[in-house]
């Protein structure tokens, strides 16, 4: 792991965002959105939430997308799946925007059902046929939010950049349907499904992370 992931991963730990379950089956542990279960979790939107921070982190983020393999001058438009990567995509697209003296532009995807298949579509925003679009994720487990994500894009006439800007890789991927993975943090962390979790048989409680309620249970004294 590099000196910057390391350094990413202690700034979570200060800001109270990562989260390791400590073994007491007395204590809920993660249900992610993937429907796995974790004994681990980030919490990007405790970085995400301090403006200072964050400008940081997406300031590394460009060096590292740079240094991956991304043309900076030749991205038009940034976008993330919604909530977690609007800010994210913005700030990138910001910096993206500073580094090569010339607006790059950002939008985000939102989740809705074609009859029983999830999708996420341009609600809000939009994009222009034609753009060189960079995807991002504030943390990647399967990478399904990714996937959807470009496949609106290609939908909405837009070409996606072969590298997907991250802020946290927790997956163990390193390419996620043919598109490499530049993490801040890259940090394998395991995952079951229900049916095999050892925590679960232990009696602890599966628990979506996100959310004021939830994460104190998760960090509360048992």
């Amino acid at each position: 792991m590099s000196q910057l992931a390391d350094d990413w991963i202690s700034r979570y730990a200060k800001r109270g965002a990562l989260w390791i379950h400590d073994g007491n089956p007395s204590r809920p542990h993660a249900l992610l959105t993937s429907g796995k279960h974790s004994n681990g979790f980030f919490n990007s939107e405790l970085v995400m939430e301090d403006p200072l921070l964050l400008d940081e982190a997406c300031f590394n983020m460009a060096k590292l997308l740079e240094q991956g393999g991304v043309d900076l001058k030749k991205v038009d438009r940034v976008v993330g799946p919604a909530m977690g990567a609007i800010t994210l995509a913005h700030d990138i697209a910001r910096h993206i925007g500073i580094a090569r003296g010339h607006t790059c532009l950002r939008a985000y995807t939102e989740k809705e059902t074609e009859g029983e298949r999830k999708v996420m579509s341009f609600k809000k925003t939009a994009i222009r046929p034609g753009e060189s679009v960079l995807a991002v994720e504030d943390v990647i487990t399967t990478g399904g939010s990714v996937d959807l994500t470009a496949a609106a894009v290609n939908k909405a006439g837009g070409v996606v950049v072969p590298i997907v800007g991250v802020l946290v890789n927790r997956s163990g991927l390193k390419t996620e349907s043919g598109r490499k993975l530049v993490a801040l943090i890259d940090r394998p962390m395991p995952m079951w499904i229900p049916e095999e979790c050892p925590l679960c048989k232990q009696g602890s409680l599966a628990l979506r992370p996100k959310g004021k309620e939830n994460w104190s249970r998760l960090n509360a004294t048992y």
